[in-house]
């Protein structure tokens, strides 16, 4: 019978024969050829060489005189990299560094060992950061290694306010300091920037490079800059006040900037950073045959340029299922949780709350952050860059129960951490952050005394979170216990508006539908009572605020944040509740309330649970909606704007390629060159 060895004793029987050779090297036994590198001598194995690299494998086949020589001269291979290598053969290990890695991949290269060269450009790319990325990139570009070329060139371009302040550019000669600052890809935000890099690389070597500054300005877009710092420029360089023609250029710049005339210059790619609402989820229905394409994308609008783009969506494959929130974090990071697609809650074994994060700065797509145990009703909330998720309603051994659990997601540790939790289990609250505290307003509480009656009980309570001390506090309770309502922070207060609720805590009154106003004081732990709102607010969003401030006030329209909702006039006492066109607006500095311009027409939210608008440059945006009090009337398409000076909406985008249904809309700084353009029949139709 025939004997096959399994895959354990092969490898076995591998490293045997490694240990072999090694030992037999260390022994100097069978040795038959000598490399000499920098006049340092290594004896070691034909055989071994030749399995390795194909350069010694032609070397000592070919029938030349090096086939029978003792001694092998590697010329221009440092002999440290000539020690790495064999080290990797002998040892199979390769043992790099930042100081001998690109040494050791130029070797590599010139032995033909692609493994070895490959290990190399993986640990440059893992190891790059601004004070290196430029010399990796003229390393790979010189090597003609594309994938580490083009990594670092991106990297280079996207941190290079970083890289400017490192000695590494200031070293470039003229040729490449005059091709890189030629880039429209450069990651800055001012012009002034480039300029001052101009002067500094000048500078570093003035006398073998005055004669290139005249070239060099040429490529900075002084337009871009302003006049007064133009004339500080030429006041405090006296390497432009030598140079006619460079004196003339500013001149000129500046005469530009106070009469433009002609088309200003490109922006680099950090100055294109602007404000965007991002219309985050889909439903494919509402896209045109001819873009069916773009159903697995997100809507974007930018306000300013009246453009818009599309982002990949975090449903698109196995992503997520339902989006049911995020937020945008202090360092602009977008993140939503929801749940798994129904493919994927079918393999999994439990089924979890899914968080995702945008890669803004990477390939521009949705990546899976992290998990947590699945629960509904629950808040999501960030301090700093830390996400919170806050109580919620957890399904256990086929109960629904409400927790009071807290879960914190670190973004920079990638890890998960169980936090104090809440005072009492809560769900269907409201959660704000105001000077660096988490703040959870509100929600339903389990109902203990009289479990056989009404299972679940109002919650007037407000508690307070410091993550430095991992402590919650319970404040002064609100008038009303209340749910869906909308929550705000202005000015350094708490603003809770309408909602569900009853006065006092719930002992089974009467709830109805508010017109109240509650605002807090943090810093006297008390709570007021503003002016109520004309007409009762009912927030259908469950798990998020739907008010929002603009230009130092508070704007409600209707049940949402600018996207209408179910609502009577005055006070509810069963009347007729009809979708709502009616625009509130409370200045804080006179506490009273105002009417707003009316919208162009009753508009409900696209979604339930979400709020359909943002705030963006003191303005106010409503993307989509319904036309009418139920979901089966006429689906709007446009983009309407409230422009608090001119106190009037317009209408600034028709028939937009927009999902019948999208999950939340949030606003975040992006860079519309990193997102996917509208197709090109929608181009020319705006």
């Amino acid at each position: 019978m025939e004997y096959r060895s399994e895959g354990r004793e092969k490898q076995q029987h591998s490293l045997n024969l490694l240990n072999k050779i090694r030992d037999m090297k260390a022994a100097a036994e069978m040795i038959d050829v000598v490399l000499v590198a920098e006049d340092e001598k290594f004896p070691c194995h034909r055989l071994v060489l030749a399995a390795f690299s194909p350069y010694f494998k032609a070397m000592f086949t070919c029938g030349l005189a090096e086939c029978s020589q003792r001694e092998v001269v590697l010329h221009d291979v440092a002999a440290d990299s000539v020690a790495v290598i064999l080290t990797y053969m002998y040892h199979a290990a390769l043992e790099l560094s930042a100081a001998n890695v690109q040494a050791v991949a130029t070797a590599a290269y010139f032995l033909q060992m692609d493994d070895v060269f490959g290990v190399c450009q993986r640990y440059m790319m893992r190891h790059m950061d601004a004070s290196n990325c430029l010399g990796v990139y003229l390393f790979a570009k010189q090597m003609g290694a594309e994938d580490l070329c083009e990594q670092s060139r991106r990297y280079l371009h996207r941190h290079f306010a970083e890289v400017s302040l490192h000695e590494e550019v200031l070293d470039l000669d003229p040729h490449q300091f005059l091709t890189l600052i030629q880039s429209d890809d450069l990651n800055v935000s001012r012009e002034e920037s480039i300029l001052d890099l101009v002067l500094r690389w000048v500078n570093r070597d003035r006398p073998a490079r005055s004669g290139h500054l005249a070239q060099l300005l040429g490529q900075v877009r002084l337009e871009l800059i302003s006049p007064a710092f133009l004339r500080q420029a030429l006041k405090r360089n006296t390497a432009l006040l030598c140079d006619a023609g460079c004196i003339d250029r500013i001149q000129r710049a500046c005469e530009a900037i106070r009469t433009p005339q002609q088309p200003s210059p490109n922006l680099r790619y950090g100055m294109a950073v602007t404000n965007l609402l991002l219309c985050i989820g889909n439903d494919p229905s509402g896209i045109r045959s001819r873009h069916r394409n773009y159903g697995d994308a997100s809507f974007c609008y930018d306000p300013v340029a009246r453009k818009t783009y599309f982002i990949s969506s975090p449903k698109y494959g196995e992503g997520l299922g339902t989006v049911c929130t995020g937020v945008v974090t202090e360092n602009n990071t977008v993140i939503v949780a929801g749940e798994a697609t129904a493919s994927r809650l079918s393999r999994q074994k439990n089924k979890n709350v899914e968080i995702y994060r945008y890669h803004q700065t990477g390939n521009q797509c949705w990546e899976k952050l992290c998990t947590t145990e699945f629960r509904e009703l629950y808040a999501l909330g960030s301090v700093h860059n830390d996400l919170y998720v806050v109580g919620g309603q957890m399904k256990i051994k086929n109960q629904y129960l409400i927790t009071n659990c807290v879960d914190r997601y670190s973004v920079e540790r990638d890890s998960w951490k169980r936090v104090a939790p809440l005072p009492l289990q809560l769900a269907c609250h409201a959660v704000v952050t105001l000077n660096n505290q988490l703040y959870v307003i509100g929600g339903w509480t389990p109902q203990v005394d009289r479990p056989d009656e009404e299972p679940d009980r109002l919650s007037n309570a407000l508690l307070q979170y410091d993550p430095s001390q991992d402590r919650w506090r319970e404040r002064a309770p609100m008038r009303h216990a209340k749910y869906r309502f909308s929550a705000a922070v202005l000015n350094g207060e708490i603003y809770v508006l309408g909602g569900i609720g009853c006065v006092g805590r719930d002992k089974g009154q009467v709830r109805k539908c508010l017109d109240v106003v509650e605002i807090y004081n943090p810093d006297g732990d008390f709570w007021r009572e503003g002016p109520p709102m004309s007409s009762p607010l009912l927030s259908l969003r469950t798990n998020s605020t739907s008010a929002g401030a603009v230009d130092g006030k508070l704007y409600v329209c209707g049940g949402f944040h600018g996207a209408g909702g179910i609502g009577c006039v005055g006070r509810d006492k069963g009347q007729v509740r009809k979708c709502l066109d009616v625009v509130e607006i409370y200045n804080p500095d006179g506490d009273f309330w105002r009417e707003g311009p009316p919208m162009p027409s009753p508009l409900l939210s696209l979604r339930t649970n979400s709020t359909s608008a943002g705030a963006v440059d003191g303005k106010l945006y409503v993307c989509g909606g319904f036309h009418g009090a139920d979901r089966h009337e006429v689906i709007s398409k446009e983009i309407l704007e409230l422009d608090p000076w001119e106190n009037q909406w317009n209408v600034v985008a028709v028939n937009v390629l927009m999902h019948d249904s999208y999950d939340v809309c949030l606003v975040a700084r992006m860079n519309p060159r990193d997102l996917i353009p509208p197709p090109p029949d929608l181009v020319a139709e705006d």
